[in-house]
């Protein structure tokens, strides 16, 4: 305990339970708790069996799975940082998922009965803690499947409820009154008029209707934190949807925004701001908590980040200088390169099998050599040759009614040729739509972003945006076509500009290869530019202890050669 005690108080620092604690309260607290230690593929706790507290992750990591009727299924992953098993945080609960240790797993367990004296001795963890418990019993309901590999969900919410019963008052209000109406016009009035009671009756399914599509809307929001992201999720049923996102090491400040009436009721905005783009997460419960959430998990990444960073510098020196391998702490992750590059494979979102099948079929999203080009939704390709398509089929009708009518008369032939001209018109007309919708492609490099617009046999535009660069990520489907059809348009704010993949097909998954890429892009950056400042400074410390060595050699050989000289004088 006392040779890590730092780097357990740096943990405990970084968790949004007890950030508000000085180190001295934290030391007191870390003096109190139990170390555990598990082996590789050890089953921690399984779903069903009492919960006795929770766990805080020293090192290694852990795969939380949930049964189904067939094999278990992984919804996170938990590292060096990380905590798991929050049923524990409730008195007399049972597990709901189960716990298993991918790697040899050094961790912290705080039991049932510590974590009431901490709540008693520590009142100001009361409210994170309430926040953590409602958070993890939502992620549970909703898993969210578009997330990446070891992309870990820390907090996920929706609009304080208050908004959902403000918004369900008219609704039940209306839908009573109504519902008595009918019941009054239909058992009580003595000359029963059918009319008058279909009339009640159907606005009585209406106003019920409208309370269930207010209860649907206000359900489908969220709010969400990973290890990774901000992601705020807007959806109006039947209607729209959108998701908006921004990567951790974007995001410049992180603010709340509250009316008067915001503070008495328990809720604001949380503002976050990147470069150009501002992520406005809405109406949320306790926002300065989730501010603190944000500014944990950003410090997080970067205090592993610097400690990496001094741990490759350590090892580079010790082997350029030539002295022995460092001894690693039990407390550090490792983690093989084979297992980060497979870490970096996309989730994908697939719809269903016909959307799928004419997705490929016109081409709609096609990736080759690392390569991604995407075109707009084939239901614009429809609207594009409507017009001339419908016109040709008219023509084709036109043909047949001539051939019936005028043969073999004198004119036919004349009638022949001017619709044979129309015709070629009308199917010139329809392929420079066809071309027209074929040329607009939306492309995706390892480092760049690519709108390419072309007219037929016209000019060629090509806007284009370095990947590194991006700020925000969003998505909107509008209406109920592309809701149903699963299309619609992202945008990526670069700079001072924006980029628009328009009517693309399922516009959350093209998202995800957008943020996929630029996180790729920005690790791989991160790495190399690690790499050529750690060679530099090694390179540095590497003169500098021969420089040492050859003033130590310089030192030793003096003394002699002057003792030397003034004996042959004395002499």
């Amino acid at each position: 305990m006392v040779d890590h005690s730092r780097e357990i108080l740096d943990i405990l620092s970084n968790i949004h339970f007890f950030d508000m604690l000085n180190e001295e309260q934290l030391l007191t607290i870390s003096e109190q708790l139990d170390t555990v230690f598990f082996k590789q593929n050890e089953i921690i706790f399984e779903e069903g069996t009492e919960a006795d507290g929770f766990y805080i992750v020293l090192s290694g990591r852990i795969s939380i799975q949930q049964e189904t009727d067939h094999d278990p299924i992984e919804i996170s992953i938990c590292q060096k940082g990380d905590y798991f098993g929050e049923e524990g945080l409730d008195f007399d609960k049972y597990r709901e998922v189960t716990a298993k240790a991918l790697t040899n797993v050094i961790a912290i367990h705080i039991n049932q009965e510590q974590v009431d004296d901490l709540m008693e001795n520590y009142p100001e963890i009361i409210e994170p803690i309430h926040l953590t418990r409602k958070s993890y019993r939502l992620f549970l309901k909703h898993p969210f499947n578009w997330r990446g590999p070891r992309e870990a969900v820390h907090f996920v919410a929706r609009k304080n409820s208050f908004f959902l019963w403000l918004g369900l008052v008219p609704p039940i209000f209306l839908g009573v009154t109504s519902t008595l109406l009918f019941l009054y016009s239909y058992f009580v009035v003595s000359t029963h008029n059918t009319w008058m009671s279909i009339f009640f009756c159907s606005i009585t399914i209406l106003f019920w209707g409208w309370f269930l599509w207010k209860l649907i809307d206000w359900s489908n929001d969220f709010s969400i934190i990973t290890n990774r992201r901000v992601v705020s999720l807007e959806k109006v049923a039947l209607l729209y949807e959108s998701r908006q996102e921004a990567p951790l090491d974007a995001i410049l400040s992180v603010e709340t925004r509250t009316s008067q009436w915001g503070r008495w009721i328990g809720y604001g905005d949380v503002v976050i701001r990147t470069y150009t783009g501002v992520i406005n997460l809405k109406k949320m419960s306790k926002p300065d908590l989730i501010v603190r959430l944000i500014n944990d998990e950003r410090g997080k990444a970067s205090h592993q980040n610097n400690k990496l960073q001094r741990i490759s510098k350590e090892d580079t020196l010790r082997s350029r200088i030539g002295y022995d391998r460092r001894e690693s702490s039990d407390y550090e992750e490792v983690i093989d390169e084979d297992e980060v590059d497979h870490s970096e494979v996309p989730l994908k979102v697939k719809s269903s099998g016909l959307m799928e099948f004419l997705s490929t079929f016109f081409g709609l999203r096609m990736e080759k050599n690392g390569v991604i080009i995407y075109r707009t939704h084939w239901f614009i390709l429809l609207k594009k040759v409507l017009w001339p398509g419908l016109a040709l089929v008219l023509l084709l009708f036109v043909f047949i009614y001539s051939i019936l009518e005028f043969y073999p008369s004198i004119n036919f032939d004349i009638i022949l040729l001017v619709q044979f001209g129309i015709g070629l018109g009308l199917l010139g007309w329809w392929l420079y739509q066809y071309w027209d919708w074929r040329n607009d492609r939306y492309i995706v490099t390892d480092d760049q972003l690519i709108d390419l617009y072309k007219k037929p046999l016209g000019q060629e535009q090509r806007r284009s945006a370095p990947i590194k660069n991006i700020q925000t990520v969003e998505f909107e489907r509008l209406g109920l076509v592309s809701l149903i059809l699963n299309f619609g348009t992202v945008f990526i704010r670069v700079g001072d500009s924006t980029l628009t993949f328009d009517y693309v097909y399922n516009p959350s998954e093209a998202q995800q290869d957008i943020f996929e890429r630029y996180q790729q892009f920005n690790q791989k950056q991160k790495v190399r530019e690690k790499e050529a400042l750690r060679d530099e400074v090694a390179e540095w410390i590497e003169i500098y202890h021969e420089v040492v060595q050859k003033k130590s050699k310089s030192d030793e050989t003096t003394p002699d050669e002057e003792n030397s000289g003034y004996n042959k004088g004395e002499f």
